[in-house]
């Protein structure tokens, strides 16, 4: 500290929190700012090292009052309305479409691909999980598995499946919804990957589409294929990394055959 210009401690003033009782979203808000406004922060190791401590213990203050964020028993208890708000804010979605959208948020928790941005009028918005290590979130990751296992149960019940007896026969819970799916998913790929870029695409979007698989990453997608399940070879796999790296939307990989094997398969 007493290393600092008269104009550095300035601006570490104006970052160090105030004394009165403050809102952390207003104040996460306001270093933000500060960080936008005044280019010295990012500029010098001692005030931005200032700067990220205080804003770790912001964000922890302003993601917990987030329903992303909410632990399993204030989850289960707000579960209704996050529900019917979900449902009223977002055309034609029912209880299955809150529940998938919810998983996917806890997948991004379990990922590391969280993202949360900072809108500041007059600047460019800020993602800042830039100023967290990869660790700060790593607290949250054991609530977000038990959430998502309460909603596949929520899932499975809307269904009409007995998640109990689904669970033991279901070795990718994160990936398939029931035993039963992933059954006919095997099914499925052992009769009908002729095509695999195609083939694959319009397995997993059309899955996906009926609520029938979790949300995934098309690349996470077929590396579970490739290396986990065996189901595509290793010519087939480095083809779509190298030349692909993403799989083909459900309405272009859509065909007639493809569409009665799918039908023959899962709907019925």
């Amino acid at each position: 500290m007493k290393d600092l210009s008269h104009y550095k401690k300035r601006v570490l003033n104006q970052l160090l929190p105030p004394l009165k009782k403050t809102d952390p979203n207003e104040e996460l808000h306001r270093i933000c700012k500060l960080y936008r406004e005044i280019k010295i922060i990012k500029e010098d190791e001692y005030l931005f090292k200032q700067f990220c401590k205080y804003f770790k213990s912001l964000l922890n203050f302003v993601l917990t009052s987030k329903a992303q964020f909410y632990h399993l028993d204030s989850f289960k208890e707000n579960y209704e309305e996050l529900a019917n708000d979900f449902i009223l804010d977002t055309i034609d979605a029912d209880e299955s479409d809150f529940i998938e959208h919810y998983i996917t948020s806890q997948q991004e928790i379990i990922d590391k691909t969280f993202k949360y941005y900072i809108e500041i009028k007059g600047y460019k918005s800020i993602e800042v999980t830039q100023f967290v290590s990869k660790n700060f979130i790593d607290e949250y990751i054991p609530s977000s598995r038990k959430k998502i296992k309460f909603l596949e149960d929520k899932l499975n019940k809307i269904r009409g499946l007995d998640s109990k007896s689904e669970e033991i026969d279901n070795p990718y819970p994160l990936l398939f919804v029931s035993g039963k799916v992933y059954n006919k998913f095997i099914e499925y790929t052992s009769k009908h990957l002729l095509d695999v870029y195609l083939d694959c695409s319009y397995l997993k979007k059309r899955l996906e589409h009926e609520h029938l698989m979790h949300r995934t990453k098309d690349n996470e997608f077929m590396r579970i294929l490739f290396e986990e399940m065996g189901l595509i070879k290793e010519k087939d796999y480095k083809d779509y990394r190298i030349n692909k790296n993403k799989l083909s939307s459900l309405n272009k990989s859509t065909s007639a055959s493809r569409e009665n094997n799918f039908n023959n398969i899962f709907m019925n």
